[in-house]
């Protein structure tokens, strides 16, 4: 008894001891920019006149590229830079994409940088601080935790709200050229680590759908749950320290980021991209996301979800899934085998248990298996090591690498349209997080886009079937295998491959609990 109230107390202590969010802060509200007069919207008023009422999409699966598309439009940037992403690292990559903002800020550039809070460590807050300082950057977090200096004791005080997070990826320049996707910014989203990178997707996006990406990272960056990182300082900050802090940055770029360069200059998207060899598809396209108010737990909840419903619950033909955290749940179960009911192929890619980075998400997804294969749904799951992209799929992640792992988010929808975003199909992107993501309508850029994962489908996942486990009584017990199909050749395994007993034991016990509410 009197320990449980030596517990107690010291709970209450360190309650009382939390900090609050901000109250009395200097605020204001900012909006896009009218940037029609800049060069690089000129750049593409013959492409976007010739295609009136429609944007144009280029997908940037290649992890080299993606990181060049990114430096190419804070180069080509002369008004304006919204960013918004859910992880921003540290290390090479994302140090030289700081640098590329700061130049366009030293520019001129309005640089609008909105981070969530979860990924911003002690060290990084004061880089950001600096950052902020500049008199063309603000920076802002997203539903942040109050206590700067003790975060694991501030997320402990609040886990309610802190769980819920802004999962948003984005990049704008001058309202006219965008990048959105799956990314966050870290080597191993590039294809830049050397133990694990992640297969993944983006959309470089022009014409009036960069407008609207614009008007939703507004909506975001105006929000109550955004807050400047200057309310959390009162102490300001000198140029001088801005002056050395940018010194700093440039010499740590210019240390260790040479071969990150030369990586992007060998990928010639840049030179593509400048003399107009890109080719976009181009079609209708429209950004769906989330109301802020999702993570505040007020107002409309699950926007993206709905409306992204509406398009798949109509699927007739052809249904191709892409999601590294895939937990359908029941109704959503239910959804893809009602869609094979209805005559279409319904087709699933996720990692496998030995390739994700979330094992409880594996124990999330397990539960469905065999009730998503009796349903006639068609589940593969990646392969831990994988080779280069098959045939122009994008989903690169650096054969060099000794590990791989899914972390693109696609649906391509019968024939004809693509969704390109942040969105998994399990309940964290659906219930808690906000989310987005850009539906694209081009028959052309489905194909593409299909025959590549078809490739790899064949040659870097497992096919999960169900099969008796008594042959000589195939009305019997059925028993899940994994076939591997990689080089015309086929391995069947009774299994998980390529993992431990351990680690198969350690999901069979996670999945025991009722963990699906909480991926």
């Amino acid at each position: 008894m009197r320990l449980k109230s030596i517990l107690l107390c010291a709970l209450l202590l360190l309650l009382a001891a939390c900090a609050s969010l901000p109250e009395n802060y200097a605020r204001e509200e900012s909006w896009k920019l009218d940037a029609s007069d800049t060069q690089l919207a000129q750049f593409f008023d013959q492409a976007i006149a010739a295609n009136p009422g429609e944007s144009g999409a280029f997908p940037l699966g290649d992890g080299i590229e993606a990181l060049a598309a990114r430096v190419a439009l804070a180069r080509a940037a002369e008004k304006s830079l919204d960013v918004q992403y859910y992880i921003w690292h540290g290390d090479e990559s994302g140090t030289l994409l700081l640098k590329e903002l700061l130049d366009a800020a030293n520019r001129g550039v309005r640089v609008r940088l909105l981070l969530d809070d979860i990924g911003v460590s002690e060290r990084n807050d004061k880089v950001y601080r600096l950052l902020d300082a500049h008199p063309n950057v603000g920076v802002a977090l997203y539903n942040p935790i109050a206590s700067r200096d003790a975060r694991t004791r501030g997320l402990l005080s609040e886990p309610l709200r802190l769980n819920h997070r802004m999962h948003n990826k984005s990049m704008t320049a001058d309202n006219t050229l965008t990048i959105v996707g799956g990314r966050n910014i870290g080597n191993e989203y590039f294809s830049l680590d050397d133990l694990v990178n992640f297969a993944d997707m983006d959309v470089l996006a022009v014409g009036p759908v960069a407008s609207q990406v614009s008007d939703s990272f507004d909506l975001f960056w105006n929000s109550p749950q955004a807050f400047p990182i200057s309310a959390f300082h009162a102490q300001a900050v000198s140029a001088e320290q801005v002056k050395k802090a940018q010194e700093k940055l440039d010499e740590r770029v210019n240390e260790s980021s040479g071969p990150y360069y030369q990586a992007m200059a060998s990928s010639n998207f840049g030179m593509d991209l400048e003399q107009q060899k890109l080719m976009f598809f181009w079609g209708k396209i429209v950004v769906l996301y989330d109301q802020p108010e999702k993570t505040s737990g007020g107002g409309t909840t699950e926007v993206l979800l709905k409306q992204l419903a509406g398009v798949l619950g109509k699927t007739r033909e052809d249904l191709l899934i892409v999601s590294p955290y895939f937990v359908p749940g029941e109704v959503g179960a239910q959804a893809l085998v009602e869609a094979v009911q209805r005559g279409a192929r319904v087709r699933v890619l996720t990692n496998s248990l030995a390739s994700t980075d979330v094992g409880a998400v594996h124990a999330g997804y397990k539960k469905y298996r065999s009730s998503l294969l009796e349903g006639g749904v068609e589940l593969f799951e990646l392969k831990p090591t994988r080779g280069a992209d098959q045939g122009g799929s994008g989903l690169s992640s650096a054969p060099g690498s000794s590990g791989a792992s899914l972390h693109a988010k696609m649906f391509l929808i019968d024939n004809s349209m693509v969704f390109i975003g942040s969105m998994n199909l399990d309940p964290r992107s659906v219930q808690i997080n906000t989310e987005m993501g850009l539906l694209i309508e081009n028959r052309n850029l489905e194909h593409v886009l299909e025959f590549g994962i078809d490739r790899i489908l064949i040659n870097d996942t497992y096919q999960v079937l169900l099969e008796p486990q008594n042959p000589d009584k195939p009305q019997g017990k059925q028993r899940l295998v994994w076939v591997d199909r990689a080089e015309g050749k086929e391995t069947r395994y009774t299994t998980e491959p390529d993992t431990t007993f351990w680690q198969r034991l350690g999901v069979g016990i996670i999945g025991l609990l009722p963990v699906d509410s909480q991926l």
